[in-house]
């Protein structure tokens, strides 16, 4: 198993990097890390699989994407998805539900793209969703329950024949090329992508007239300052802090300006839900803190246009 080094820029196709960070997959510090974090993996796996490569992370100049420059090859991402994670999964079907919020977070972002895009297209046919990278369906699920005919891609066999169980149509990617969709959700995915751009692309070119690409990514603003001065020892009681770069999994660390400069460069331009329309369907006051969330949130990602979560349309 081999790491590949990316000498073009998974955004803008640059060349020009300056290297932030770097540490051998053989190094105590980082093996322990891994070790830790992927803790059902069986005694010696770990360095089996990675000996020999490099975790480096680098800043493209031209564009400001931070990234991994070695590249995991597809028998190590196999590997990952396929073993590694997942064992103890909080969504999958045999844990305990989530909080009550989880559930009304996807229920208000449902309904308030829905209510967008009836205004934009009316109500005389039903619309189509995408959830791309959907894991155990429940984002799917939960649009399916507000009437959207609602598509899933999903690389988990597991994952996606759950999802399928509960009645969301699952499409290969080859499949996607007949259909068109007026919402393509990509929550949490973009990061982990070898090829960033040409999946955003390929999404651009099924979305129906109209119709929005929402994309969400961890926020990585802090990497530069954080990566001056990290150390792997002890570091997996703070593996939130690396969490946007995370070592094998977040491949492409973006800010929001890296974000929208990867968005315009897809030839996708950011739009803006009306602030009235999100609040009239929110649905969750139950608490101060949910409150707060309610009012701020959109203010924060419509009005100041920050945080790493995007709403998309053709240019």
């Amino acid at each position: 198993m081999t790491f590949e080094q990316r000498d073009h820029c998974p955004s803008c196709n640059g060349t020009s990097f300056t290297e932030l960070h770097r540490t051998s997959y053989n190094a105590p510090g980082l093996q322990s890390f891994l070790i830790a974090y992927y803790s059902a993996v069986p005694q010696g796996r770990h360095q089996e699989v990675l000996d020999g490569g490099t975790f480096s992370v680098v800043e493209c100049t031209g564009c400001g994407l931070i990234f991994q420059h070695m590249l995991p090859s597809d028998a190590i991402l196999a590997e990952l998805y396929g073993n590694w994670l997942g064992r103890n999964d909080p969504l999958a079907p045999s844990k305990p539900p989530m909080p009550l919020d989880y559930y009304t977070y996807l229920a208000q972002e449902v309904m308030q793209l829905i209510a967008f895009l009836q205004k934009r297209h009316g109500r005389e046919r039903r619309l189509r969703f995408l959830d791309y990278g959907m894991g155990w369906g429940n984002w799917a699920v939960m649009a399916q329950a507000f009437g959207v005919e609602v598509f899933g891609v999903e690389t988990s066999p597991v994952k996606g024949a759950h999802a399928q169980s509960r009645g969301i149509k699952v499409l290969s990617v080859e499949e996607l090329s007949n259909y068109s969709f007026d919402f393509i959700s990509m929550e949490q995915v973009v990061e982990h992508l070898s090829f960033p751009r040409q999946t955003v692309l390929a999404m651009k070119n099924v979305l129906a007239s109209g119709g929005i690409i929402k994309i969400s990514v961890p926020d990585g603003s802090d990497m530069k300052s954080l990566l001056r001065s990290w150390t792997w020892d002890g570091a997996i009681a703070h593996k939130d802090k690396i969490m946007a770069v995370h070592p094998l999994e977040h491949l492409n660390c973006f800010t929001p300006a890296s974000l929208q400069k990867f968005a315009e460069g897809c030839e996708l331009k950011p739009i803006s839900l009306p602030l009235g329309l999100i609040y009239a369907y929110s649905t969750d006051w139950s608490s101060p803190r949910a409150i707060a969330q309610n009012l701020l949130r959109p203010v924060k990602r419509f009005v100041l246009h920050k945080g790493c979560y995007g709403l998309f349309e053709r240019k």
